[in-house]
């Protein structure tokens, strides 16, 4: 075999594997040290039509409106997997971390064809928290009265996330560019409206009754590819510097068949 032949091979196989992955030659050369089951954040808006912080604000929109509690659907109050389907639509799928924090497994079958978005770790601040007092001068909670007081809540906040504890692998392969507070994985949500159900995720800060509000999340997320049919692992964790709070949760799952 000539040396021509072998390169037109080599040339060939990495564009089937590109290709398989879901993605084309020149996003994959984009940043060679990245997890290729990733979509970068610049990539995302082209992608997936939202960006990062967009696709936040939907998160916690999607996620406070699901009822919250013992036997009820919301499945931040489960540490397993539980409810992972609940209200999923378009084609980005929502996974979610236990309200509670902590080491957690999460078994959940995602429908071929998906893009999957996971909070690593993050925070939100809204109006509907306000009765407990304007974070930081009260040491309750969260609550803001407008777009710029519920952003800088946000970021506040946001900002005692330990940068060194971020960390997320897809199928055992690190997710570079997470250790930093300018990481682009890093992002603040725009000014969003939600309505809550009677029983809700507030709940977990001593509110309760349906409502609505409006709130900025800041954190770091993570949009992965959709993935090939069969068992896949997805691991994220990070913690707070103060709180004694943080995620360390473990996704096992499966992508359905087309």
């Amino acid at each position: 075999m000539n040396s021509d032949t072998r390169c037109w091979r080599l040339i060939f196989a990495l564009v089937t594997i590109a290709t398989l992955l879901g993605f084309s030659g020149r996003e994959a050369l984009a940043d060679s040290s990245q997890n290729p089951y990733i979509v970068l954040p610049d990539q995302a808006a082209s992608m997936t039509g939202q960006n990062y912080g967009e696709w936040s604000g939907l998160w916690w929109k999607w996620m406070l409106g699901i009822p919250f509690g013992q036997n009820l659907p919301n499945p931040t109050f489960y540490s397993d997997g539980t409810h992972c389907n609940t209200n999923q639509s378009g084609t980005v799928w929502f996974l979610t971390e236990p309200a509670s924090g902590g080491m957690a497994t999460e078994q959940c079958t995602v429908p071929y064809g998906q893009y999957i978005f996971i909070p690593i770790l993050n925070a939100e601040c809204s109006t509907y928290e306000l009765p407990l007092g304007v974070y930081p001068s009260s040491r309750f909670g969260p609550g803001c009265n407008d777009e710029a007081e519920c952003s800088a809540c946000a970021k506040t906040l946001a900002d005692l996330i330990n940068t060194g504890s971020v960390n997320a692998s897809v199928d055992g392969i690190p997710v570079t560019g997470l250790q930093s507070s300018s990481s682009p994985f890093r992002t603040q949500s725009p000014f969003f409206q939600f309505s809550v159900p009677t029983n809700n995720f507030f709940a977990t800060e001593g509110l309760s009754g349906a409502g609505s509000g409006m709130s900025v999340s800041d954190g770091y997320w993570l949009m992965v590819r959709p993935l090939i049919p069969g068992q896949h692992s997805i691991h994220v964790e990070a913690a707070f510097t103060r709180f004694k709070f943080g995620e360390n949760v473990t996704y096992k799952i499966t992508v359905s068949q087309p």
